[in-house]
């Protein structure tokens, strides 16, 4: 049986459980993959740095819910970009098999913003507090340079039209949460798509390490700010919710840190009631290891 094959059949599988104890998004058929090149590099604040990227596939491209992510393939310097099949959900594999020589550094960003008319995208990256991949490559990078991009799915396309909302994330997951606010605002002034569908009740936490994360776009989002100093990933996030009246939360989408991801799980299902399967959740990163 051909490898792909017995994968996709793994995957099946891992999906079929995953459904029981989480609210999983619809998938792609395949994903789009294209290099871009980088068209402005921004500070917006001393925590996070938006790059714009322009690929002609952005001008078609269809996203699948606000907070679409995507892989960022950034090769070696001086190499060319060179990206996997369109047609393998995970990429990771196909990127480990490449020759030293080109095969590029892989991380998963949010879409922050889709400009069709310009194919373009806005992409917000935390670049301090660690020396991961893309912390390296937003150092260096330049006007001009070109990267990958393989356009994933998005985890908000998950949640139900209506009912409450309940949205926690820290800093990695603050620009989805961004996007999923936009789109809400957009549908309630009738500029989406989707606008005569019922509108979502929207309680959006984030926990940020101190104000450097203070992304310029959070205080007219009406999103409550705490901040976790030294304390453990989730912990503030938690006691915020704790004061929130979210009792009668229908769905809630979790994007954080790890052990976070897990804390602010346990609070929404076994303290508010919850349900697993009403919860989509995403571990963007771990405590003191690298994400592969």
């Amino acid at each position: 049986m051909p490898l792909r094959t017995i994968e996709r059949g793994l995957h099946a599988a891992y999906s079929a459980a995953a459904s029981l104890t989480m609210a999983l998004p619809p998938e792609r058929e395949t994903w789009p993959t294209a290099p871009a090149e980088v068209r402005a590099v921004e500070a917006l604040c001393p925590a996070f740095t938006r790059v714009t990227l322009h690929a002609e596939m952005f001008r078609t491209l269809e996203l699948t819910g606000p907070d679409e992510y995507f892989g960022l393939f950034m090769p070696p310097a001086g190499a060319p970009v060179v990206t996997p099949p369109d047609d393998e959900r995970d990429p990771r594999s196909a990127v480990a098999a490449m020759d030293d020589a080109v095969r590029p550094q892989l991380r998963w960003y949010t879409i922050r913003m889709l400009r069709p008319e310009h194919a373009e995208i806005d992409v917000d990256i935390v670049d301090v507090g660690h020396d991961g991949p893309g912390a390296r490559w937003l150092r260096d990078v330049r006007v001009g340079d070109e990267v990958g991009v393989r356009v994933q799915s998005a985890l908000y396309s998950a949640a139900p039209a209506g009912g409450h909302h309940v949205l926690v994330a820290d800093e990695t997951g603050l620009p989805g949460m961004l996007a999923i606010v936009d789109a809400a605002r957009e549908r309630a002034t009738g500029k989406g798509e989707d606008s005569q569908n019922t509108q979502p009740r929207l309680t959006c936490v984030v926990e940020v390490p101190d104000a450097t994360y203070l992304h310029p776009e959070v205080a007219d989002a009406g999103i409550t700010v705490v901040q976790r100093g030294t304390d453990a990933s989730g912990s503030a996030a938690v006691a915020a919710l704790a004061d929130l009246d979210v009792d009668d939360a229908d769905y809630a989408w979790v994007c954080a840190e790890g052990s976070a991801v897990a804390a602010i799980k346990r609070h929404l299902t076994k303290e508010r009631g919850l349900s697993r399967r009403a919860i989509t959740a995403s571990g963007f990163w771990s405590v003191g290891r690298p994400r592969p």
